[in-house]
């Protein structure tokens, strides 16, 4: 019974959050920036995935709908670690020369 209840809740949230972002999309109070990344489909899956994860005992069903939802997006994940690997070996050694620097001191 308990796990019927989970999934009716997690379901009515869901359909509360989608009501809720059509009709900001109606009203026309969403800016049209805003509104082009909220109504991508590919951004769906992630949006329930978090709200299964918040809302559902079996956090299976939430992970699974984040993972589909991160496929959708590996093209722009792609392209945002090629812009960021330039930055991580300096970024490393900063952190690894901070470590030495301000490191815990053991007896």
């Amino acid at each position: 019974m308990a796990a019927k209840k989970d999934n009716r809740l997690a379901w009515g949230v869901t359909l509360l959050v989608f009501g809720c972002l059509f009709l900001l999309r109606q009203l026309a109070v969403l800016s049209p920036e805003i509104s082009a990344i909220v109504f991508d489909f590919k951004n769906y899956p992630l949006l329930m995935g978090i709200i299964f994860l918040l809302t559902h005992s079996n956090k299976n069903i939430g992970i699974v709908l984040i993972v589909v939802g991160l496929l959708f997006r590996l093209s722009d994940i792609i392209l945002l670690t090629r812009h960021i690997s330039d930055y991580i070996w300096p970024v490393l050694l900063i952190i690894a020369g901070g470590i030495l620097i301000f490191g815990v001191k053991r007896k």
